[in-house]
């Protein structure tokens, strides 16, 4: 026969072996699996740097090259309007010169100045904004197509915005050039309040001692400019997540690839999450430029994708220019990284449980060979392993009947001085009833409250015998426990012997979880407050108990403390020992506060200290024993 230990030397030889190979093969392929993880996370992390980095430098080398494009067309506004306006007017002068050759051998002066008139008073350009004027070199207004009630008055004393005789100035400069250009102020139709720019260009003609001009509000050519500019940026669009936007510095849109979305002020886009976004796009425009992430939706997509954009800010016109590019989409670029390593991954593997395989499987033969040889070994020794062990069991046996004979004796003195006091509270409330009874003074009241007191002493007995068998168990269970809850069990087991001896409580119990044997520790709380009891029937009312209970340090704190006049210091170091005690032999053993601290101390892993104090209560000094357990959490 072969011993069970020989059997399992046995296995251990002859499958040690190959489970040392598998065993090495997954942690090879853990370690390979945490390698790829590990270079898989390092590639994630190089491409998503790339990528911002090469799409941030793309982004803002557009929006600084359409920064430059605006800033150059600007430059070139003024040169634009003023070779707008003088074409015009070169166009007019033709027109007013062909009608003077044409009819001046057969008309008079007058109709010919008619007929310039006619010609020229429904001409518009510019959308409509332009037109010509014609004054006389003696300040008379001939043509004035948008008041022609002020034709024939005379206009050598009218100001421009600034307060300059603009028709002098016009006057004098055409007698010393023929033409030229002339910038004034003058406030719009249906704005008197504001003074805008106005570049015009006038040009004399000489057969009538006029001056033929016309004129244009910087800014309203300026729009017209601004729209072309937009207009460009439309047609530079190549997709639907490559595109330029531009907002005003009122966060209206002015250029966006979707058309529904132009001219919506930031709180009608729904496209972005946050629309205080715009607040920092704005914040950004106005420092200079600058990144800026954020969460927005694409046409046709549900979900919002991260987006960074450049922003840059164009302060003269008040424009935010921007442009950006999605984060989500260097996932496909993650994704193809994902696969390549994962096909990597699968050869190494398959190459890896092959070998492993085959060592394996030769390792299995070898050591049941081995295994084998091994047995036959063991079974030689047998007879005298055998014997060995007969020999230990006898002993083992001896043993434990020793120590079970050793618990059985200090379990029935435990029990004995547990169940002194409750069977003297059955005794006595027994003979109370017996002469009530005798005396016909056992009304139902006396009866159920002794009877009340039996039945509770009785099962306080009941669960004495469980606590202490439950205490030398080896498989003893620990438990989740709530010490409002526990303190509550402890009460109601004693609340009559309490109330009967006017003990009064004061309590402070915070609702703390705790971990443990609840049962053991019920029992270590009821010797406690039954020592209090003891030594406070010797002392006059009032008798107080103090019980408070915190948490502090990843400790739940127990405090009980009475007001019974403290232990001798000569023998508080003592009261924990076995069989000490201070009480007559009639009310104790001296086991309780020992049974206390074995319970709270070894059982519980907590600690348990014993001191006398001294404190006041409503105004009165007390002194008393103060009783402190530290339970860990």
């Amino acid at each position: 026969m072969i011993y069970e230990n020989d059997k399992q030397l046995i296995n251990i030889i002859k499958y040690t072996p190959p489970i040392f190979i598998i065993t090495i093969s997954i942690i090879i392929t853990l370690f390979l699996s945490l390698e790829k993880q590990i270079t898989l996370n390092k590639e994630k992390y190089l491409i998503k740097n790339e990528y911002i980095k090469t799409n941030k430098e793309n982004v803002k080398n557009d929006v600084d090259n359409l920064h430059k494009f605006i800033l150059k067309t600007q430059e070139q506004t003024e040169t634009k309007l003023k070779d707008n306006i003088k074409k015009r007017v070169y166009e007019a002068h033709s027109i007013a010169m062909k009608i003077y050759e044409e009819n001046k051998s057969n008309k008079s002066k007058n109709e010919i100045k008619k007929l310039i008139q006619d010609a020229l008073v429904d001409i518009r350009f510019n959308a409509g904004r332009g037109y010509f004027f014609i004054y006389s070199f003696d300040y008379e207004c001939i043509l004035l197509p948008i008041a022609r009630e002020k034709e024939g008055t005379n206009f050598y004393n009218f100001k421009d915005g600034e307060g300059q005789f603009l028709t002098r100035n016009i006057i004098k400069q055409l007698k010393e050039s023929k033409e030229g250009f002339l910038s004034w102020s003058f406030n719009k139709p249906g704005d008197k309040e504001t003074q805008y720019k106005k570049i015009g260009f006038n040009m004399y003609f000489e057969p009538f001692d006029w001056f033929i001009g016309t004129g244009e509000y910087f800014v309203d050519f300026e729009n017209d400019v601004k729209k072309e500019v937009l207009e460009y940026v439309s047609r530079i669009v190549p997709n639907d997540k490559n595109y330029f936007f531009i907002l005003d510095y009122d966060k209206k849109t002015l250029f966006h690839i979707r058309e529904e979305l132009i001219n919506k002020a930031a709180q009608e886009v729904t496209n972005i999450r946050e629309p205080r976004i715009f607040e920092d796009m704005l914040f950004i425009a106005k420092k200079g430029e600058g990144f800026i992430s954020y969460e927005h939706k694409l046409l046709n997509i549900e979900s919002f994708l991260t987006k960074t954009s450049y922003i840059k800010g164009l302060n003269n016109w008040q424009w935010i220019l921007g442009k950006g590019f999605y984060q989500d989409d260097m996932q496909e670029l993650i994704n193809k990284k994902t696969e390549k390593l994962n096909d990597e991954f699968k050869k190494k593997i398959t190459n890896l449980i092959s070998v492993a395989s085959v060592l394996t499987f030769l390792l299995l033969l070898i050591s049941i060979y081995i295994s084998k040889i091994i047995e036959k070994k063991f079974k030689k020794h047998e007879k005298e392993i055998q014997k060995y062990i007969d020999e230990k069991n006898k002993q083992q046996h001896m043993l434990s009947q020793q120590a079970k004979m050793a618990a059985m004796g200090e379990m029935l003195g435990n029990i004995a001085h547990q169940w002194r006091q409750p069977l003297s509270v059955i005794t006595t409330a027994a003979t109370g009833m017996k002469l009530q009874k005798e005396f016909d003074a056992l009304d139902d009241e006396s009866f159920e409250r002794s009877v009340d007191n039996i039945t509770n002493s009785a099962l306080y007995l009941s669960k004495t015998i469980d606590d202490f068998r439950n205490f030398f168990k080896s498989d003893k269970t620990e438990v989740s426990f709530d010490m409002e809850e526990t303190f509550d069990k402890v009460f109601k087991l004693m609340e009559g012997q309490f109330k009967t001896n006017d003990i009064i409580f004061i309590k402070k119990i915070e609702k703390i979880k705790a971990f443990g044997l609840e049962n053991e520790f019920i029992q270590a709380l009821i010797n406690i407050l039954n020592n209090s009891k003891d030594a406070l029937m010797e002392r006059e009312t009032p008798r107080l108990i103090f019980i408070n209970v915190y948490e502090e340090n990843s400790k739940a704190i127990i405090k009980i403390k009475d007001n019974a006049g403290g232990i001798d210091k000569e023998i508080i170091d003592k009261v924990c020992e076995p069989y000490f005690t201070t009480k007559h032999q009639a009310k104790g053993t001296g086991i309780g506060l020992y049974m206390t601290e074995e319970i709270i101390v070894k059982h519980m892993n907590s600690s348990f200290t014993i001191n006398n104090c001294e404190f006041e209560y409503e105004n009165k000094s007390y002194k008393g024993v103060e009783i402190m357990i530290g339970i860990n959490l």
